[in-house]
């Protein structure tokens, strides 16, 4: 989905943004200023919210990493496996069979989608996911088990075909 590499601008331009004031520890700096931030994405209703700094700038950029994150869980692109080939974009976070992406990378919501995207084309298979893009099922289990949407949505994703549960180790 085209969301997924758009810039943070482009992105938040798709969204509706409240600021508002937060509640919780902080003392009165915090309970004087609206400095939480409420990010609606429009189009998919999708909603994250960031209250954990001081700074309105830190709660946007924390709430559009969770933004990315909770759109790759919960918004599927169809995918057919006979013509699926493994995009460029994926390519360049490869190296040889791992997925070398942390949170901090700018692929790593569409890293994230892309899998939970093969799993749901795959039925619920890591393995297959694993060998349509060419890195070890392990890879796969470790990028889903790096978010808790993401674990969720692939367990959803295996129920919906009568698989047993990804556990974690």
């Amino acid at each position: 989905m085209p969301y997924r590499f758009l810039t943070d601008a482009a992105l938040l331009a798709q969204c509706r943004v409240d600021h508002y004031r937060g509640s919780g520890p902080g003392g009165q700096k915090r309970n004087k200023t609206s400095n939480a931030v409420r990010i609606v994405h429009v189009a998919s209703g999708v909603l994250v919210t960031a209250t954990e700094c001081r700074s309105t700038e830190l709660n946007t950029l924390h709430a559009i990493r969770r933004l990315r994150v909770k759109m790759a869980a919960d918004l599927r692109e169809p995918i057919a496996l006979e013509t699926f080939a493994p995009p460029d974009w994926f390519l360049t976070i490869r190296a040889g069979n791992r997925i070398a992406v942390s949170h901090r990378h700018d692929l790593y919501g569409a890293a994230g989608g892309l899998a939970l995207d093969l799993l749901k084309a795959t039925a619920g298979s890591p393995s297959a996911v694993a060998a349509n893009l060419g890195v070890t099922t392990t890879a796969v289990i470790k990028l889903l088990g790096e978010e808790h949407a993401w674990w969720t949505a692939a367990n959803q994703i295996r129920a919906e075909t009568g698989k047993k549960p990804l556990t974690a180790k």
